[in-house]
């Protein structure tokens, strides 16, 4: 019996000790599974705050929340898990901050960031955001955890670095939404780029509450420039402040309001000692805002201007200026003014089968382009090459004297036209004897009073071969496609810019012996459709008028009416009811 006790109970207590084992193997599996499965819910529905410890199944929650909805939220997360049994909440909340703050300071070592974020992930970001800006440098994270946040800090965050890339030295201050940024420019143009990153408004309830950049100094010679062509003014080179580029450009703006001014002046500390720099550039850029082209630089403390003037009252005014004391502190370096006038003032233009030519001179853009647009509509598709400057010295009432020569050219084949101060010649081929007698009459009427006109006008002879129904219809073709005829606004009279086309109209005409043609007017959809028959109808007689007033036989002419019912382009466009808006000349038997 003593050997049988003495066998089964060292079996009793290994059994016991494996089970025991087995036991605590088991809870330790269900206590990791809990856990895992629990973390990765509270992960998920981002609340990374939290922290587990745990008793077989059942759970104790930790750490500090960001917020009471939070803390509710992850503790019902937890109670949800499936297997946990008792969720025990051990849980606090952040301290709460206010006003809530945030603060980057950016030195020589790096950048330290102190104050608040609301979470370990917006504290993550704003770190990761400011390595982007600023790669390689080295960041000091001393921010803290609390509550209380505006919901838009990380915007306001980035917002607030977002110029420190062009900072030597800089700060940025958050407190709720309120923002203070202040920093020293690396250079005169990342101070430029700094303001223009800042201009936008910053994000939605925030408020700029200080923005404070100072101004870079540079190397080499503190320097101005100012230079004018025509209408158009660029002032470039450096400013100390504010201040003094508001006076430089309100001086501007003074004396010449119809400047388009390119204003690529940057901030820069280094004006030179005993100048006033903003009063002395207020005065370079005046001086060349009396000149049509020109510049002024100041380097230090010389001034150096060149350029044209308009005439002797604006260059008596300039030198007037340089002969006495320079705003400023200026000395006066250089000085080469020249006046624009030209005598005698010429223009002139020629027209032949390879285009319009214009040569000569304009007082003025505004007159250069009013002959460019009555070339445009005078001579339709033809090539013209605009070789005309502008300068003083124009007689009184040039730009009608121009017009009317122009117009003159444009009933004329192989002509020219030209002006010597109030002398107006005009030579070329008429293409009809009613057409001659005309351009006399109309240049005598148009040109001002003071003006003497000198004419050579012949007849263009028509060839001894008359052109066959396919040779007559080719040339009305081709000289449709190079112009068309303009009428007054929904009336049936023919602009005077159309005389010319309509005259060589008449010549191919003339050249078709005895064959008849039909003058069909089209007009776009605008306006009553009965209303468009009428008035295409009425044009097309306009034209059939100035035919057989050109010489062509009337009977040999038949004018037509189709109104909007033949369209060639879309009514829907301006383009398309302009193709739409003809008229057509054909051939019939």
């Amino acid at each position: 019996m003593r050997n049988w006790t003495s066998w089964i109970w060292p079996g009793v207590a290994a059994v016991a000790c494996l089970t025991a084992l087995a036991l605590w193997l088991e809870h330790k599996v269900v206590e990791a599974d809990l856990q895992t499965r629990t973390l990765a819910a509270l992960e998920q529905q981002k609340h990374g705050w939290a922290r587990l410890a745990l008793d077989g199944r059942d759970l104790t929650l930790q750490g500090e929340a960001p917020g009471e909805e939070s803390q509710s939220a992850a503790l019902q997360i937890a109670r949800d898990v499936y297997g946990v049994r008792i969720v025990r909440d051990e849980t606090r909340l952040l301290p709460l901050e206010a006003p809530y703050q945030l603060s980057a300071e950016k030195t020589e070592a790096g950048v330290t960031l102190t104050g608040f974020a609301p979470d370990q992930a917006t504290r993550a970001a704003i770190v990761a955001q400011l390595s982007q800006m600023l790669p390689g440098i080295a960041i000091s994270d001393q921010i803290k955890l609390a509550r209380g946040a505006p919901d838009n800090l990380m915007e306001l965050a980035v917002y607030g670095m977002s110029a420190f890339p062009r900072f030597s030295t800089g700060t940025m201050e958050i407190s709720d939404t309120t923002m203070r940024i202040g920093g020293q420019a690396l250079s005169p143009e990342d101070h430029e780029a700094a303001l223009q990153t800042l201009s936008v408004d910053p994000p939605t309830g925030a408020t700029l509450e200080t923005l404070e950049i100072s101004a870079a100094g540079i190397e080499g010679g503190y320097r101005f420039a100012a230079e004018i062509d025509g209408s158009n003014l660029k002032l470039s080179g450096y400013v100390p402040d504010p201040d003094a580029r508001a006076k430089i450009l309100g001086t501007v703006g003074a004396v010449r309001a119809d400047l388009t001014v390119a204003d690529e002046m940057l901030y820069a500390t280094g004006v030179p000692e005993g100048v006033d720099w903003a009063a002395a550039a207020a005065e370079a850029a005046a001086l060349v805002t009396r000149m049509t082209q020109g510049r002024a630089d100041i380097e230090g403390r010389r001034l150096d201007l060149s350029g044209q003037v308009t005439d002797g009252a604006a260059f008596r005014e300039i030198q007037a200026a340089l002969g006495g004391q320079l705003a400023g502190g200026l000395v006066l370096g250089t000085a080469d003014i020249g006046v624009a006038r030209v005598s005698p003032f010429t223009w002139s233009a020629s027209v032949s089968a390879d285009g319009l030519v214009m040569s000569g001179f304009v007082p003025d853009d505004a007159t250069r382009a009013r002959l460019s647009d009555a070339a445009g509509l005078k001579f339709g598709a033809l090539a013209i090459d605009d070789r005309l400057q502008v300068a003083s010295g124009a007689p009184e009432g040039f730009a009608t004297a121009a017009l009317a020569a122009l117009q003159a050219l444009s009933r004329l084949e192989d002509a020219s036209v030209d002006l010597v101060d109030a002398k107006v010649s005009v030579a070329g081929l008429a293409l009809t004897p009613p057409a001659q007698e005309a351009i006399a009459d109309n240049l005598t009427e148009a040109l001002p009073q003071d003006f003497a006109i000198e004419r050579q006008i012949e007849i263009k002879r028509l060839p001894s071969e008359p052109l066959d129904e396919v040779g007559c219809q080719d040339e009305l073709n081709r000289l449709v496609a190079t112009n068309t005829i303009l009428f007054e606004t929904a009336e049936a009279g023919i602009a005077a810019h159309s005389h010319g086309f309509l005259d060589r109209i008449a010549f191919a005409a003339q050249r078709c012996g005895d064959a008849r043609l039909e003058i069909s007017g089209h007009t776009d959809s605008d306006g009553a459709e009965a209303f468009n028959l009428a008035l295409s109808k009425q044009r097309a007689e306009a034209v059939l008028a100035y035919l057989s007033a050109a010489g062509v036989v009337s009977d040999r002419l038949e004018a037509i009416g189709f109104g909007e019912s033949r369209p060639v382009g879309d009514n829907e466009t301006e383009a398309g009811k302009a193709e739409n808006r003809r008229i057509e000349f054909r051939v019939v038997n």
